[in-house]
């Protein structure tokens, strides 16, 4: 049951939500965030200042990562694409283009679907194949360079899922088919 404040306190006692409470509320999130800044700021500060010695051994080098290092095997191939990618290409840094290019992969990804919908009444053609296969190979190597040589489990996993990739693309294709020409839509 809802607790209604006006019979138990007096008018001149309450006061109201908007502006006093959002007021405060407003001035508790602005302290806090001047405090973080506090933090994160000084210590930058009292380097530059040469106050404080900061950073004085060598910064790590991301491209000698020891083995050990290493994500999870899902990220695998995309930090092993990264870790490939040269210093600089075209006065662009390797780093920024291999976030932004596996970055613009995962759209393409998400696109593919769609545009394989308005040709799903004839055969994929040779060249679908060929760029779904090497893409699917791509990043099998991609996630078995780090691996190398790679457990066997995950050499039979990988030859398991390929079989069952294409035996469901197959499958779905001669579904689609079936589906179409049922409707008379196919040629």
């Amino acid at each position: 049951m809802a607790v209604d404040y006006r019979e138990q306190y007096l008018p001149e006692e309450l006061e109201p939500f908007w502006p006093n409470e959002i007021l405060k509320m407003s001035v508790a999130v602005l302290v806090l965030l001047a405090i973080v800044m506090l933090c994160v700021a000084v210590p930058v500060a009292l380097e530059e200042l040469d106050i404080v010695r900061g950073h004085v051994e060598e910064p790590a080098n991301p491209r000698e990562v020891p083995p050990h290092i290493r994500p999870e095997w899902y990220f695998l191939a995309v930090y092993e694409y990264l870790r490939l990618m040269p210093q600089e290409v075209l006065g662009v840094s390797g780093k920024t283009l291999g976030v932004v290019s596996s970055g613009l992969a995962i759209p393409l990804l998400l696109l593919i679907p769609f545009v394989y919908r308005k040709g799903a009444h004839r055969r994929s053609g040779v060249i679908y194949s060929a760029v779904v296969t090497l893409a699917i190979a791509g990043f099998l190597i991609l996630t078995a360079i780090p691996l190398w040589p790679p457990p066997p489990l995950f050499a039979l996993a990988a030859v398991i899922a390929i079989i069952v990739f294409y035996s469901l693309i197959a499958s779905e294709c001669r579904g689609i088919r079936k589906h179409l020409k049922s409707r008379g839509s196919l040629r």
